[in-house]
């Protein structure tokens, strides 16, 4: 099985307004001026530390049933929301990108500095560089797909809806685990922290984009898209 993957690398961007929900901005999702002030600041450190690396596979979906989905490859992923939301789809984008552990690193060292605050803030920022980065991918996937007239499905990542954790290690398989730099533990969390693996499909002409949660009854769900 050919494991090359496609690498590409995203600059991603820091929305004030993401940041803020993750820092508790008010109902206008601004932020206070002192924490602006630390933000502004700490955005030097993250453009210098961060090293944005997302690889893809595109891989042949060979069948679908209510609760698995099944590649070319001989993966299979079990989750009947994940296997409505690809129906359509006859490739398969999977894709692990990171910004690195470097950000990390300094993370760690404002912390044994006791300075929280910035370390708190800086997390945050990393956790929305991140996020953006592979947000980006997917909108320049969707442009792709509509240049030749087909659709790019929601993406998904393991752990959220009813697709378990532990379907990590099947979405790591589809990959050289030395070539993209991301380690999977036993806890099939990844190292470097600041990752996110995922998946979406890419349908034929005509076909509409299934979206599970508006299906869903958690209705205070983080990563909800209505």
């Amino acid at each position: 099985m050919d494991m090359n993957a496609t690498l590409v690398q995203i600059e991603p961007t820091i929305e004030s307004d993401k940041l803020a929900v993750l820092l508790g901005g008010n109902k206008q999702r601004r932020l206070s001026r002192s924490i602006n002030t630390k933000v502004t600041t700490l955005e030097q450190s993250l453009d210098r530390l961060i090293q944005p690396r997302l690889h893809y596979r595109i891989v042949k979906a060979k069948t679908k049933d209510d609760a698995t989905v099944h590649l070319e490859d001989g993966v299979e992923f079990r989750s009947a929301k994940l296997s409505r939301a690809l129906r359509d789809a006859e490739k398969i984008v999977c894709f692990i990108g990171t910004i690195g552990f470097d950000v990390e690193k300094e993370i760690g060292r404002l912390l044994d500095e006791h300075k929280l605050s910035e370390a708190y803030i800086l997390d945050a920022m990393a956790s929305v560089a991140v996020e953006d980065m592979v947000e980006q991918f997917h909108q320049d996937m969707e442009a792709k797909c509509r240049n030749e007239s087909k659709t790019a499905t929601f993406r998904f990542s393991p752990g959220y809806c009813d697709w378990p954790i532990t379907e990590q290690k099947k979405l790591f398989s589809v990959f050289d685990a030395e070539e993209i730099g991301v380690e999977l533990l036993d806890s099939c969390l990844m190292e470097p922290r600041k990752s996110i693996s995922g998946v979406f499909g890419i349908a034929p002409p005509g076909s509409a984009p299934h979206n599970p949660c508006l299906h869903c009854r958690e209705k205070n769900c983080t990563a909800r898209r209505t």
